[in-house]
């Protein structure tokens, strides 16, 4: 047997060969069995080093499905996020890499899955999966080998220098001016006409729509406040999270009186609605909690994300015009208020968006049409000035639906430059 400087670790001669250990706080860590007492030696050293670079991991070698079953049974996630992680945990995760210790865990064998989802060889569907989805399975286990390296359950994060394919930018299409308008005129007299002017005119996310609850509308004020989403989770049926997407989602937007009147409007059809449906009327509960919300079918029942497309590709099609997803009006609404002249960080808030710079990098192209037409201004600086005595036809850019007392969106709170 050899031994080594006190703390340094030790071989030692067994059955089968040799093997060596260090010691750490009080607890020994075993190397493998090995046929020479060199190569014993060799990985004593590695040990120590590891001890010196604190990533020397004591105590049992998780698998790596073992710990991410584990890590989802103590973190706090959002109904959706978690139904996603354990849907990516089982579909993807566990099959191909779930045995897999943590300790023995390549940055290779992720970007090798990685790569078999992109071709399509490891799919549920049999298609190639896109970077979007490949994306969040490498989040799933990003986050939970974070967690691991935190509590000394594995020396580093090979996840973080893993490759990934590249997340293509987010298709924001919008409706033209024209088209939005026309969307608003197809909606008048709907009993959903204020959810699809909150959406076109404010940037509200479906979900947030759905989940805006009473309690959340200000009438007097004319204001509402963003907080809450309605969702349809696997395995829960539907849900409502009084939790933004993000913290900058908690927001309270100021309304044109044209969208005020059209949620008074959506409350008298709600008490007509439980006046004529006394019968099958009911009030949404969540939680044992009665919720509130603003836009219900006909019965008090929550408006299902599925049952609002069907709603939505009911009202597209009246308009003529061809198929959009939901979230096009979102964009719309960006790319409107950027056109007005808002100021992106203004128009970052109503969005909900955490960081202006991202919402600059989604709705880059009407920004650089105004930085042409800011440099084409700035170049007339160089020529003659001109006195024009010819009056001013400019007005500010009409709201939908609005009449002579009704105020045009950008004077709803904006500034414009």
């Amino acid at each position: 047997m050899g031994r080594n400087a006190k703390g340094a670790g030790s071989v030692s001669k067994v059955a089968t060969g040799y093997r060596g250990y260090i010691t750490e706080d009080g607890k020994r860590k075993y190397t493998p069995i090995f046929k020479t007492k060199a190569l014993a030696a060799t990985a004593v050293r590695e040990l120590a080093n590891r001890k010196d670079k604190g990533t020397l991991v004591m105590g049992r070698d998780w698998t790596l499905e073992e710990w991410m079953r584990h890590w989802l049974s103590i973190t706090e996630l959002k109904p959706g996020v978690m139904a996603d992680y354990l849907w990516s945990l089982e579909a993807y995760i566990a099959p191909q890499l779930g045995k897999t210790k943590l300790s023995k865990l390549k940055v290779e064998m992720l970007e090798k899955m990685y790569a078999d989802m992109a071709s399509g060889k490891i799919s549920k569907s049999g298609k190639p999966l896109g970077a979007s989805s490949i994306g969040n399975v490498h989040a799933n286990i990003k986050a939970a080998l974070n967690v691991a390296v935190a509590r000394g359950r594995v020396g580093n994060n090979v996840a973080l220098h893993a490759a990934i394919p590249q997340r293509p930018k987010a298709a924001t299409t919008s409706f033209s001016e024209a088209d939005a308008r026309a969307v608003l005129q197809a909606a008048r007299g709907d009993r959903l006409e204020a959810r699809w002017s909150l959406a076109l005119m404010y940037g509200l996310r479906p979900a947030e729509a759905l989940g805006l609850t009473w309690a959340d509308v200000d009438l007097v004020n004319g204001s509402i406040r963003v907080h809450g989403q309605l969702q349809r989770v696997k395995g829960m049926g539907v849900v409502y999270l009084p939790i933004p997407k993000t913290e900058a989602g908690d927001r309270i937007i100021k309304l044109a009186p044209v969208v005020v009147d059209q949620l008074k409007a959506t409350l008298e059809q709600q008490r007509f609605d439980q006046a004529r449906n006394a019968s099958t009327y009911e009030d949404w509960e969540y939680n044992g909690k009665p919720v509130g919300l603003v836009f219900t079918r006909p019965n008090g029942r929550p408006i299902e994300p599925r049952l609002d497309s069907q709603y939505w590709k009911r009202l597209l099609a009246s308009t003529g015009l061809e198929h959009a997803r939901r979230y096009q009006l979102r964009h719309t609404a960006a790319t409107l208020m950027l056109d007005m002249g808002n100021d992106v960080v203004v128009v970052a808030a109503t969005l909900g968006h955490a960081n202006p710079s991202f919402t600059y990098d989604t709705y880059v192209h009407p920004l650089e049409e105004r930085k042409k037409e800011l440099g084409e201004m700035m170049g007339a600086l160089a020529k003659p000035k001109v006195i024009e005595t010819a009056e001013d036809d400019s007005a500010p850019y009409p709201a939908p639906y609005a009449t002579a007392n009704d105020r045009s969106p950008a004077e709803q709170g904006t500034s414009k430059r």
